[in-house]
């Protein structure tokens, strides 16, 4: 039997990793070089950044307005900046961000949005993160390998490439045919049963993809069918955070003192993601700092490789982990959160009951 990983092992154990990682880029890249280079760092573009940063999480509850606001559920924009905000807090410390969506959705149901609402809401926001990458990602990958000096994360992001694309295809596929679909999943993870594992786990995978595969089918259809203007602006505000969350690495460098094109910088950032939204560590940690290491370090100086990834990863992971701990503390209490770390989004066979009632 496994001992359960309470959230603040979660916390120790995210803080411990990245400090270690960070602590190794810092000792392989600092110097002399990296003194003089943190002297004449421009302090105003250091300023743009933290402003920049704040413009992309307001652009993100911007979001979440929308959405919450096309299925008829009232909830001010500062409570959803809050739901964000811990949102982000747990996403960071649970592999692949698994905690954070169960506290989303619990949070907005505090304020009166039911469960399948909420499931909407969630499914709809990562299906369009999700969608732009793999539109981008790939398409970066093959006709842009440039980019990628390294041979072998070349390799590994088209194998990643090829994987992504069967998924999406899947996903198509899923929408027009959804029982054909989990019908062919089941079968094939049944040709997985003579791994004793997979015989042991396989009916709960099954289910789980069943149930994520009916709440992708009717969220999507539901938005497309009648909320047509609401999906259209939620996409514009999910290009318009992902702009400002890979911008940051060009302000930061260029408050270094660097010279490299917002257009390559912004490439290497849709690369960079498209691998680590499949990152199993939390926050993707070590994936985060080592896939920026290797994608930026042919291009940038090496002696502020490792500021850089500091100061980026402040401004995109830590400083949202941080404050939103402050309001997870503040609102619901970090042995609270113990639940929602463990979750999984729960199936929503019924999502009409609770959530088109009041249309």
């Amino acid at each position: 039997m496994f001992r359960k990983i309470t959230t603040k092992k979660r916390i120790i154990f995210f803080c411990v990793y990245s400090t270690l990682i960070l602590l190794l880029i810092l000792l392989g890249t600092g110097g002399a070089k990296t003194c003089r280079a943190l002297e004449e760092m421009r302090l105003t573009y250091l300023l743009l950044a933290c402003l920049l940063a704040f413009i992309m999480t307001l652009v993100d509850a911007l979001r979440l307005q929308v959405l919450t606001n096309a299925l008829s559920t009232p909830v001010s924009f500062f409570y959803n900046y809050k739901t964000l905000l811990a949102y982000y807090f747990l996403s960071a410390i649970t592999p692949t961000a698994s905690g954070g969506e169960p506290l989303m959705i619990y949070m907005l149901k505090e304020k009166g949005v039911g469960v399948g609402k909420g499931t909407a809401i969630v499914v709809i926001r990562g299906i369009l993160v999700i969608f732009f990458i793999a539109l981008t990602g790939p398409l970066i990958i093959y006709t842009q390998q440039d980019l990628l000096a390294n041979s072998i994360l070349l390799y590994a992001f088209k194998i990643v490439a090829g994987i992504l694309l069967v998924l999406i295809t899947s996903l198509v596929y899923a929408l027009y045919n959804p029982k054909h679909m989990e019908y062919l999943l089941e079968k094939g993870l049944h040709l997985l049963d003579k791994i004793p594992y997979f015989k042991k786990h396989s009916p709960h995978i099954v289910k789980k993809l069943d149930d994520w595969i009916e709440e992708l089918n009717f969220s999507l259809k539901y938005f497309i069918r009648k909320k047509k203007m609401s999906l259209f602006w939620a996409a514009v505000l999910t290009v318009l955070f992902l702009l400002c969350n890979y911008s940051l690495a060009y302000v930061i460098l260029k408050g270094l003192n660097a010279d490299i094109s917002l257009v390559r910088v912004l490439m290497l950032q849709v690369v960079l993601y498209f691998l680590l939204y499949f990152s199993p560590t939390p926050g993707g940690s070590g994936v985060a700092e080592g896939g920026f290491y290797m994608l930026f370090g042919p291009h940038v100086p090496q002696h502020i490789l490792g500021i850089l990834i500091i100061l980026w990863r402040f401004f995109t992971t830590y400083l949202w982990v941080i404050l939103g701990g402050l309001v997870i503390m503040k609102t619901l209490g970090i042995d609270q959160v113990e639940t929602f770390a463990e979750e999984e989004l729960k199936p929503v066979l019924e999502i009409e009951n609770d959530t088109m009632s009041t249309q």
